[in-house]
């Protein structure tokens, strides 16, 4: 599907049963962190991710993953190579009973190397493009929803709507210099970050 210009990818029958959703960073939050993962042999699930997005589906709480395609932006690959690495996540987390229900990324930066990506987008972390398009496409409250993630962007992204900002010590762990924030908790990775909204 396109959005806003964006290709989302959104689980077959996918209806969400609560009106605010979890959302999920991707590098260093649901798979390894190795400097910009752009090759399908390069991708590894976090050991606990699965475990932690099968306890949301079992919660009924939309899982979606919002991510920055900075691979594309860099002329790395091509949009269609971030679509399959995508696939590769849900095939992965499938496999082990758990399901992402829909995926945003923003391919594009206002110095992209990429001709065709140059864009100052709204969409691109920290910018809450991608959070306002999931909200609007699948009537979610944002201010009641949940953002984890392993850089400031993602918990300035999650800030700026007002959703609870959970930042984990995997991937980056919030040592990136480019921005920095204050989440609300600090996790030690994306299952103790699950155990702790669900508790609450």
């Amino acid at each position: 599907m396109i959005i806003q210009g964006h290709s989302v990818y959104i689980r077959p029958g996918f209806i969400p049963k609560k009106n605010w959703a979890v959302f999920l960073d991707r590098d260093g939050t649901i798979n390894h962190e190795e400097h910009l993962v752009y090759k399908l042999k390069d991708f590894k699930l976090i050991p606990q991710a699965a475990s932690a997005i099968k306890k949301l589906n079992q919660a009924n709480i939309p899982v979606i993953v919002v991510h920055n395609a900075a691979v594309v932006a860099r002329n790395l690959c091509q949009p269609d190579q971030v679509d399959k690495l995508n696939q590769l996540m849900i095939t992965q987390l499938a496999s082990k009973k758990a399901f992402i229900d829909a995926i945003f990324y923003c391919p594009h930066h206002q110095a992209a190397f990429n001709p065709k990506m140059i864009k100052d987008c709204q969409w691109r972390k920290p910018r809450p493009g991608m959070l306002k398009a999931a909200a609007k496409q699948f009537k979610l409250n944002l201010a009641k929803s949940f953002i984890i993630g392993d850089t400031a962007r993602d918990i300035l992204a999650g800030q700026a709507v007002k959703a609870t900002t959970i930042l984990v010590k995997t991937g980056h762990a919030g040592k990136t210099s480019t921005h920095q924030a204050q989440p609300d908790k600090i996790s030690q990775n994306i299952l103790t970050a699950v155990n702790w909204l669900l508790s609450l």
